[in-house]
């Protein structure tokens, strides 16, 4: 959830004939190159042998979160420790609501480890009321070499800030998958659904281009809106028309029982909590590339943010 201190003018972003959709390395925009280092347990190693991945999604609340209890060093240490080869180990991270030089201490502890990343801005630096003058934005990192990059806008006028996504192209599962932390717009759908809908748009290219995709974050509306039906597999109803298998959507311990009987579903509209009482934080795979997932929300860290950290699991086909 995105509380805007002020309101801003939106940036300009390159068009791309390309893509048709605004999709460019814009200059605030800063990708990092991983090196070739595998430090994995043997237990991860054999995990991703097999074609499981493991990824992690979390706002950090950044920005807003800075006065207590919030502790900045801690918010590092426990987002890097997501990445740790001892525990979690997660190939890829999802982060929404980041300062840009908590990102650049993130790829300071990450990089060892072999990880690149590609961070976007949305908000520029020189205001000392965001991000301690820094600028503002998201963030994906992911295990190994990033091969590409992609400043995907999704803005379509009315919003405070601009909405941009980044993406990284690199391996997973030893398949070429496009990857994005995203952080759709905080409204009642208006400007979020057709932002939605550009990003589903651009999704269904690099499909048609044979790559995977996956789309982990913030997106601000819960699971049986409009926004999310742009996502979601047809067969989960309510007009759902995506192409996308959501991390959390077959745990029966979260479906609304109203619209999807635990004992004749299989999956639902639905996931455990992540703000709150709603559901916000979500993590959609490509479902041609990937399959059974599942997600884990962790207990609300009140020293890290105001968002639950989403922990999610799947393998590939």
């Amino acid at each position: 959830m995105r509380r805007t201190p002020a309101a801003l003018a939106v940036l300009a972003v390159t068009l791309t004939a390309a893509f048709c959709l605004l999709v460019a390395p814009g200059p605030t925009a800063a990708a990092a190159p991983a090196p070739a280092t595998d430090t994995r347990t043997a237990a991860a190693a054999a995990a991703a042998a097999a074609g499981t991945v493991r990824l992690t999604s979390y706002n950090i609340c950044g920005n807003m979160c800075a006065g207590p209890p919030y502790d900045a060093q801690r918010r590092i240490a426990e987002v890097a420790a997501e990445a740790d080869p001892g525990g979690w180990g997660a190939d890829q991270l999802f982060l929404q609501e980041v300062c840009e030089h908590q990102y650049r201490a993130l790829l300071d502890r990450l990089g060892p480890l072999g990880y690149g990343g590609f961070y976007s801005a949305t908000l520029p630096a020189g205001n000392a009321a965001i991000c301690e003058g820094h600028a503002y934005g998201n963030a994906v990192l992911v295990r190994g070499p990033v091969s590409d990059t992609a400043d995907v806008d999704l803005t379509v006028g009315g919003e405070r800030e601009p909405i941009t996504v980044p993406c990284a192209l690199a391996s997973l599962a030893d398949r070429p998958t496009w990857s994005c932390s995203v952080h759709l717009y905080w409204d009642d759908g208006t400007l979020a659904v057709p932002e939605a809908d550009r990003l589903a748009e651009q999704a269904r290219r690099w499909l048609d281009d044979g790559f995977a995709v996956v789309l982990g974050g913030d997106f601000n509306h819960s699971p049986r809106t409009a926004t999310l039906s742009r996502f979601y597999l047809p067969e989960r109803g309510d007009g759902a028309h995506g192409e996308f298998t959501e991390a959390d959507e077959s745990d029966p311990e979260f479906f609304d029982p109203a619209v999807c009987p635990p004992a004749t579903t299989s999956a639902c509209r639905s996931g455990e909590t992540t703000f709150g009482a709603k559901k916000l934080d979500y993590l959609f795979f490509s479902a041609p590339h990937f399959g059974a997932a599942s997600a884990d929300a962790l207990p609300l860290d009140t020293a890290v943010s105001d968002h639950n950290r989403l922990r999610v699991s799947a393998t590939a086909n």
